[in-house]
């Protein structure tokens, strides 16, 4: 066996509802390349028959059935303390994976041990367009899709990114046994975001990945502009800020915090008249700041990076790349 085989990689997808998509998704997953893997399905209280039918289909998958939901990132904990891999990846219920997915995405991080994320190329099912080419966020602290909505034989060239779409993303335990998992008071959207920018403060990088393909439905959870959706994004979007940002950034780069905002507001209650989910998020994000704020202790204690090298991977708020786009860096998909 090769060398770089003998690390141990473990696989969580978090299941919800998905027995539509758990077929493709487990069936990619059982054919990989890579042999020394374990997958974990954790199922957060379906009320259908994905348990029974992953058990009858796929019976060398773990199962871990919660009696509730508890979010992607509740679920995801779940799976990470069964875990024995020394590598963490995790993969959504509504995805299919390329054979050499887990392969190709381990190489990076066996190659550099400064690269605690890897990111994958996801391309939407429904559509020949990429979904994420690994991440990017702006100056004020979104963030976004690298190449949303473009040809799928783009972006192929590899490198340093700022984070990956927990949707398909390989993670090293080392990493997390330092800084921490998903935070679970996010429940849903932008954790990933959230631990992408802790792990560049702690000075871990990031690498995209050209062979980790994978074709993703996106938001078959909780579609786009649900009131799900726009409740924990609006709300887990100052959580991003309050917890990672530093101080002299957040003071450099406050007006483009306004107007991310303002631009929110007119885009989420006065275009799509969603107030309610709005509102009740801007009032929760409110109550949760002692919490955050005690975090957000910790994670700048930790900071390994200066300010000069966090404004070199952020995006500007005003750059062409972000005006005009088909979905707006507010309200990611």
């Amino acid at each position: 066996m090769r060398s770089e085989h003998r690390a141990n990689v473990t696989i969580v997808v978090v299941n919800w509802n998905g027995r539509d998509f758990l077929n493709d998704c487990l069936g990619s997953l059982s054919r990989q390349t890579y042999p020394n893997r374990e997958i974990i399905l954790v199922d957060n209280g379906s009320a259908d028959s994905s348990v029974t039918y992953v058990r009858e289909r796929f019976p060398d998958i773990k199962i871990h059935r919660l009696t509730e939901n508890r979010g992607f990132t509740g679920g995801n904990a779940e799976g990470l303390k069964l875990a024995r891999g020394d590598f963490i990846a995790l993969v959504n219920n509504d995805t299919r994976v390329d054979e050499r997915w887990l392969e190709n995405l381990l190489g990076p991080m066996i190659e550099n041990p400064t690269v605690g994320i890897c990111a994958s190329k996801l391309i939407f099912t429904e559509r020949q367009e990429i979904n994420s080419a690994g991440d990017k966020i702006t100056t004020a602290a979104v963030g976004f899709n690298r190449g949303l909505g473009e040809h799928p034989e783009g972006f192929n060239s590899r490198g340093l990114i700022f984070g990956a779409c927990a949707a398909a993303v390989l993670y090293r335990r080392k990493m997390l046994d330092e800084i921490g998992f998903l935070d679970d008071d996010f429940f849903l959207y932008d954790e990933d975001t959230e631990l992408s920018f802790r792990a560049q403060l702690a000075g871990w990088k990031c690498a995209y990945v050209l062979g980790a393909i994978v074709h993703h439905v996106s938001n078959a959870t909780a579609g786009r502009l649900s009131d799900t959706h726009v409740y924990y994004h609006t709300r887990n979007l100052e959580f991003v800020w309050l917890k990672n940002m530093p101080l002299g950034l957040m003071v450099r780069f406050a007006h483009h915090k306004i107007i991310q905002e303002v631009g929110a507001f007119s885009y989420l209650c006065l275009r799509h008249g969603k107030w309610r989910p709005y509102f009740r998020a801007k009032r929760d994000a409110l109550r949760l700041v002692p919490v955050m704020w005690k975090k957000r202790k910790e994670i700048q204690r930790r900071k390994r990076v200066s300010n000069f090298y966090l404004k070199s991977i952020m995006t500007s708020l005003f750059t062409r790349e972000l005006i005009g786009r088909k979905i707006p860096q507010f309200i990611r998909g």
